[in-house]
């Protein structure tokens, strides 16, 4: 499994540094189970899925197997599609419930 960390994702990361630890424990469970840790996201995030990492806090990301599996690629649109790996997970967001959820409109 190999991972990608979006710009966003890697200043959620830098913002909340109390809480590296979790979050690169949480990284490392959503790689081992990516499909069964998250829950498949809908509407403006239809192809993404959540994960809870803390009380209130959630990490967004795609898995490109399971976007391609399920047709969502054209929705999600990511520019080097074509040339990802299916075994790839891309960590989008991270952060407080609402603030994560109102970044993507």
């Amino acid at each position: 499994m190999k991972a990608q960390f979006e710009k966003a994702f890697l200043k959620a990361v830098k913002k909340h540094s109390g809480i590296k630890k979790q979050i690169e424990q949480k990284v490392r469970q959503i790689m081992e189970h990516p499909v069964e840790l998250g829950e498949p996201l809908k509407g403006n995030f239809r192809g993404f899925y959540s994960c809870p990492l803390k009380r209130n806090f959630i990490i967004i990301y795609l898995y490109c197997a399971s976007c391609r599996k399920k047709g969502n690629s054209a929705f999600v649109a990511c520019s080097d599609c074509s040339t990802t790996a299916d075994e790839t997970i891309r960590f989008v967001l991270m952060g407080p419930h609402d603030e994560a959820y109102s970044t993507k409109s």
